[in-house]
């Protein structure tokens, strides 16, 4: 009698076949998978960005709007201390105040001595208000009671009011 002993099927291998089947459905998850991660990678990139311009133009607008809101009375009485008001210019009479320069919003400090507040500006505009809100379009230091600032910067177009607080208290003030 002849005994003859059959190896168990559990230590087979993957055949060529069924190893070219799993890496086409993997090649088809993965072609089906990319543009989705390509996409929402693009999508945080440009999200980034703009979160970035916004906080840029937002930084430059506060720090105008608290040079504005500190702008001194002038020493006559006469109003507020302001030698330059224009469109693209706020200056005070001690040298401090903004002023575009090109693309670039420059914060100028009493001696002549100047810094970029924020750059890639495509426009920027000071617009003076009395003290009944009206828009002013010859710019009288003693009459300036409100300063709107406008800041645009690619698609960011951004605007904030400031009142200077040394017209608090003082008659004519609001």
């Amino acid at each position: 009698m002849s005994v003859q002993l059959v190896q168990p099927a559990k230590h087979r291998g993957f055949s060529l076949l069924e190893m070219v089947v799993a890496m086409t459905v993997m090649a088809v998850i993965a072609a089906v998978i990319m543009p989705v991660i390509v996409s929402s990678t693009d999508a945080y990139a440009v999200a980034r960005d703009a979160r970035a311009d916004t906080d840029r133009v937002l930084y430059a607008l506060e720090r105008s709007a608290r040079l504005v809101r500190e702008a001194p009375f002038a020493a006559d009485d006469s109003g507020l201390a302001v030698q330059v008001g224009s469109a693209t210019r706020f200056i005070l009479t001690d040298g401090s105040g903004l002023r575009l320069s090109g693309d670039q919003l420059e914060l100028l400090k009493p001696g002549g001595q100047s810094s970029v507040l924020c750059s890639r500006i495509d426009r920027v505009q000071f617009t003076y208000y009395d003290s009944a809100g009206n828009p002013m379009t010859i710019v009288n230091p003693s009459q300036i009671h409100r300063v709107c600032l406008r800041i645009q910067s690619g698609a960011i177009d951004m605007e904030m009011y400031a009142m200077p607080r040394s017209w608090i208290g003082r008659e004519g003030g609001a």
